[in-house]
């Protein structure tokens, strides 16, 4: 459990804000690059005394430089609130919520997943990206410049736990309800998952990612892993009530993030299935400052 922050009064507290950033589609428009405007006004919330934190999906490893380039010095959320930790004060607790190894071994035995699965990845619970794919999707979204593994995952793996697991199949509607089916049916008291459709180069050598709609990724966590509460651990972490807490994304894994903070905004060209949970919808997309905006707007900056 992390242990309440005490740099700051209690006046101070009532005055400052959390604000939650998702990445991906939300401050990476196109998955590669973060928008600068959002991340000025990021910084400038932060100088101000506001804290702003990120909460991905991402792994620890392929978020940290994100971190970095924004300037953060805050608790960081990935693995969909899996992994909770902060980069820079190594004496804060980490929280890990790990998918055991004998699930993730009983869910690869699945016939009808074992018959169709084309790729699959791991990130262990030491930090190990193994997989069966090098592509520019895992590349870019899972490695990011970090050292992976490509091999016999569950080999490689051995008896670790695992934080993520990651199953790409071809995109055929009967197959794959059929393979929802059965880990809904089959885990549901152990682990979460949510469907995307997998990213590929928009030209030969490019890395601007863009929709592949012939694939599909499943990402599976822990059943207890999700940005709702890893949000609500780090308020209180902060001494900030969710009621001042004001978070971002743009997909159905930031549902239970929306319904736990006070104020919880989708960009504009979210999923609409995300903007029925919200209490606002920035004016412009990802790709045209929606997030920055808002927040100068908010926060009444110049």
């Amino acid at each position: 459990m992390l242990q309440k922050h005490s740099e700051t009064n209690e006046n101070e507290i009532q005055e400052k804000y959390l604000i939650v950033v998702d990445l991906d589609g939300t401050i990476l428009p196109d998955f590669t690059n973060v928008d600068q405007k959002a991340a000025q006004v990021l910084r400038e919330l932060k100088e101000k005394g506001h804290k702003v934190c990120i909460a991905t999906g991402r792994n620890y490893l392929s978020t940290l430089p994100i971190y970095k380039e924004i300037g953060l010095d805050t608790l960081l959320i990935t693995y969909n609130g899996g992994y909770i930790n902060h980069p820079l004060k190594k004496d804060i607790s980490t929280i890990k919520i790990p998918i055991a190894n004998s699930v993730v071994k009983e869910i690869l035995a699945e016939e009808i997943i074992k018959k169709n699965l084309l790729n699959f990845m791991v990130d262990s619970t030491n930090n190990q990206s193994l997989s069966t794919s090098d592509d520019i999707y895992y590349q870019e979204i899972f490695f990011n410049g970090n050292p992976y593994i490509k091999g016999d995952v569950l080999k490689l793996l051995g008896n670790n736990d695992v934080l993520q697991l990651v199953l790409e199949f071809s995109n055929e509607e009967r197959k794959i309800n059929q393979i929802i089916s059965t880990l809904r049916k089959k885990f549901k008291s152990s682990i979460t998952f949510y469907c995307g459709t997998k990213l590929k180069a928009k030209n030969p050598k490019d890395k601007i990612l863009v929709p592949d709609s012939s694939k599909l990724i499943i990402k599976i966590r822990n059943y207890n892993a999700n940005k709702g509460e890893a949000t609500k651990l780090v308020a209180g972490y902060y001494n900030i009530p969710l009621a001042r807490t004001i978070a971002f994304g743009n997909d159905i894994n930031d549902i239970e993030m929306m319904n736990r903070v006070g104020i919880g905004v989708a960009v504009s060209n979210s999923e609409n299935n995300l903007k029925a949970y919200v209490h606002d919808i920035t004016e412009f997309d990802s790709r045209n400052g929606g997030v920055a905006l808002y927040l100068t707007k908010w926060f009444k900056l110049k």
